[in-house]
């Protein structure tokens, strides 16, 4: 099965790269693939313009959560003990790892989550000291920004071709 998701991916980017909108992708593609498949790909994966045009952006927002998980996993593996109280706190950086790397690769749901999570982390106290309280909301507005500007905005686009 992942083989295969690979490989609607890299049609998809091959399709994008050559200059065609995703709705013409997604025509090209809907007698090969599961339309419902192939609308998710296509919904997660950015124009090739928009990749470089948010390059730093994206960049910056990636140095941000990984300052913050290097942070979280050095404090989940400080207790020196194996335990569930350092189970529990690797829980964080897990998650961030998965993003950090759905981030990397400029996928939708990286920066979803991130912003969602990102804002329900302003809920534990721990993340209202100094420094997340700068660099959490700089991650807010990184994820958001590049959330709408990459994928919001063409995500009419494919709902007016359904």
């Amino acid at each position: 099965m992942a083989r295969r998701d690979r490989d609607i991916e890299e049609r998809i980017e091959k399709l994008l790269e050559e200059g065609l909108s995703k709705r013409e992708v997604r025509n090209r593609l809907k007698s090969e693939f599961d339309k419902s498949e192939l609308d998710f790909f296509l919904k997660n994966t950015p124009y090739p313009s928009d990749k470089a045009r948010y390059l730093f952006l994206n960049i910056s927002l990636f140095a941000v959560l990984l300052v913050i998980t290097l942070k979280k996993l050095y404090f989940a593996l400080s207790f020196g003990q194996f335990g569930m109280l350092m189970l529990l706190a690797l829980v964080v950086p897990t998650v961030n790892l998965y993003l950090l790397r759905e981030i990397m690769r400029f996928r939708r749901l990286g920066y979803q989550f991130c912003f969602i999570l990102s804002v329900l982390s302003l809920i534990n106290a721990e993340n209202r000291a100094y420094p997340e309280i700068i660099l959490i909301p700089i991650m807010i507005l990184l994820s958001g920004f590049l959330y709408w500007e990459m994928f919001w905005k063409h995500d009419r686009e494919l709902k007016q071709a359904a």
